[in-house]
């Protein structure tokens, strides 16, 4: 971007496009100190190093003598070139005539502007979920999905305010409200220290999360959705952007009942759980003294996470591999019970040695700090809601069985013998196609989602601090015919030399346990992308049904993309200038959102979200911890009745 659009200190010596139309505009940097570098041209060079590449032999004319509307001063109409090569004395006259002129009101940013409400306004009734009459007098929220590949993450950092500033040139407010920052690439670098000077540039008054994953994308300012990182065509290191700038009216105080007008970020580790339960052991002692007031263990966690008597629609989370399974299992299950109707979406971050950590945000008021393992989220403002699809990567093979020996990671039986010898059986009797998918990418083994919390009190209390009811448990062959692909939770396995399987990211505990079935149903699968992108169109299209039921919506104003990475697509779906537009996860959401400009993204180690399909405030699905999936959420703008005023 130049500097007459963004009006920050630019480097004058970076090769970055103008971005103001197909054709080259001469602008030029004005006689200035770099401001990365500290170094001061000669002469005002061409902003573009590839400038003079573009030029004829004849020389392109100076900028003609602008309008009065336009208020420009006058140029003359010498040629800028003097024997093939850039004169001096035309870089110095433009520099000066160029450097003079305000910036302008973009009259073709507004044009963009009324161009795309228009097309809101013709979106077909399917993709919109209702009629267009509320949503059309409805301002929309803004979203920016900003990459950034420079060497040094202070150079991103800046790459990625100029872009994120220019953005909202045209807008009545110049900050945003909440915002995911991914690192990827950068070693050594404090994710604490690259969140905390993204939030003073956009303004989100600490309402933005830090996390390092593996691979991120967005947009780089060659208006080319690309991705960064390990598996990123546009280079080894980025820095990638999710930012939301939401309207006024839903972000003005009102008194309407339980909305929440402030994102809220929160981190809940070992050492938070114990200040939960501390919250509602005292809303116990209350409850003991002053009478019936609601079970007190949702209302204690909601308490502790400052969303007291909110109802929210969306909360992104963002999971540390060195978590433990008791600090994620009862997270998740908190959050279920605190907020039942509310969507989860997030991922795990990326493997990092044990002294560095992978997650950042500003937490009881203690300023940003790098956070230990745990999982760190943001509570999204009410007028937010999430759309979650989580497709499955891999297909089912061979017939359900059952884990009947296993002990933490290590499964020791699968149906009462070897679990290498129950492997080699399937594989015998699979098709020719599926044994040259085991082949080629393995066995992947999922174990049964768990059962969905009961968040109301439709069951007998045993007074046990669990729920108990006098129905009779379902049958296996019952469990067996309802299966179905969202139901298992998939995990990578590894065989061991004595014909054991060793588990990565699950702990299985004691199988069996000392109450309850003496198994654990489980499931083998086998990675097939082909099939893996039917099933996601599928999804799609089973979520734009479930729009049509919720009238009024209107479509989604953003996307994050959260995608294992070892179902990315390999590199002959990239393009020459580094677009990642046409893989398949890309594709389908960019289809639904009506532009890639819209979508952020990461590779994941793991995917958190309900299976399926889920939309915030309009269900109850319990939030697990996915592995080898499609998953992305869309951002959705349904203010209530009082945010609109």
């Amino acid at each position: 971007r130049c500097a007459l659009k963004v009006g920050v200190p630019l480097h004058w010596c970076a090769a970055m496009p103008c971005g103001w139309g197909s054709a080259l505009r001469p602008f030029w940097a004005p006689h200035a100190r770099c401001h990365w570098c500290q170094e001061t041209p000669a002469v005002p060079l061409p902003f573009h190093r590839r400038a003079s590449a573009v030029i004829p032999p004849g020389g392109l004319p100076l900028p003609a003598q602008p309008t009065s509307a336009e208020g420009a001063p006058a140029a003359s109409a010498a040629p800028m070139t003097s024997g093939g090569s850039v004169s001096t004395a035309a870089l110095a006259a433009a520099a000066a005539a160029w450097s003079t002129w305000p910036r302008p009101k973009t009259a073709t940013g507004a044009r963009r502007s009324r161009a795309s409400h228009a097309s809101d306004t013709r979106l077909a009734r399917h993709s919109r979920g209702g009629s267009s009459d509320r949503s059309s007098t409805l301002s929309s929220p803004k979203f920016a999905s900003i990459l950034s590949t420079q060497d040094s993450w202070r150079a991103a950092v800046a790459e990625i305010s100029a872009e994120a500033k220019y953005q909202l040139r045209s807008c009545p407010k110049s900050t945003w409200d909440f915002g995911v920052v991914f690192v990827s690439g950068y070693d050594g670098v404090p994710v604490a220290e690259v969140t905390q000077a993204l939030n003073e540039a956009l303004g989100t008054k600490e309402a933005i999360v830090g996390a390092v994953v593996e691979s991120c994308s967005g947009m780089l300012t060659t208006g080319v959705l690309s991705r960064a990182g390990s598996k990123g065509p546009a280079g080894r290191r980025g820095i990638s952007l999710l930012a939301v700038q939401l309207p006024d009216e839903a972000t003005a105080n009102h008194a309407a009942d339980g909305v929440l007008t402030k994102p809220v970020p929160f981190f809940l580790g070992k050492q938070e759980l114990l200040g939960v339960s501390q919250t509602i052991m005292r809303l116990q002692g209350q409850l003991r003294v002053r009478g019936a007031g609601g079970n007190p263990t949702p209302r204690g966690w909601r308490e502790y996470l400052g969303a007291h008597e909110t109802r929210p629609k969306g909360i992104l989370l963002f999971i540390d591999p060195l978590a433990s399974k008791y600090v994620v299992n009862h997270v998740l299950d908190g959050l279920d019970l605190a907020f039942p109707e509310t969507v989860k979406f997030g991922c795990v971050t990326a493997d990092l040695p044990p002294a560095t950590d992978g997650l950042a945000a500003s937490v009881g008021g203690k300023g940003f700090q790098s956070l230990g393992a745990g999982i760190a989220g943001l509570i999204l403002p009410t007028c937010v809601s999430l759309h979650t699809v989580v497709s499955p990567g891999s297909v089912r093979i061979g017939p359900e069985l059952r884990v009947t020996l296993a002990d933490g990671q290590v499964v020791k039986e699968i149906n009462g013998e070897t679990p290498v010898k129950a492997l080699a059986e399937v594989s015998r009797e699979a098709t020719p196609l599926e044994q040259l998918l085991v082949g080629r990418n393995g066995f992947l083994l999922g174990l049964e989602v768990p059962p969905q919390i009961e968040t109301d009190r439709s069951k007998v209390w045993d007074g046990s601090e669990s729920w108990g009811s006098s129905e009779r448990a379902p049958s296996y062959a019952t469990l067996q015919k309802q299966a179905s692909g969202s139901d298992w939770l998939v995990r990578s396995i590894e065989p061991l030399p004595d014909g054991q399987l060793v588990i990565r990211r699950e702990d299985l505990k004691k199988v069996p346990p000392r109450v309850g079935p003496a198994w654990l149903r489980c499931q083998l699968h086998v990675q097939d992308l082909r099939w893996a992108r039917k099933e996601l169109e599928v999804m799609v299209q089973r979520y734009l049904a479930a729009r049509m039921f919720i009238p009024g919506l209107q479509r989604p104003f953003g996307g994050l993309l959260c995608a294992c990475s070892n179902t990315a697509s390999d590199e002959s779906t990239v393009g020459q200038d580094g677009s990642i537009a046409n893989e398949m996860d890309v594709a389908e959401l960019a289809e639904v959102l009506g532009g890639t400009n819209l979508i952020a993204g990461a590779l994941t180690t793991g995917e958190v979200g309900p299976p399926g399909i889920a939309m915030g405030g309009s269900g109850k699905k319990r939030t697990t911890r996915q592995g080898h999936t499609v998953s992305f959420c869309m951002f959705s703008y349904e203010p209530t009745t009082g945010e609109v005023g």
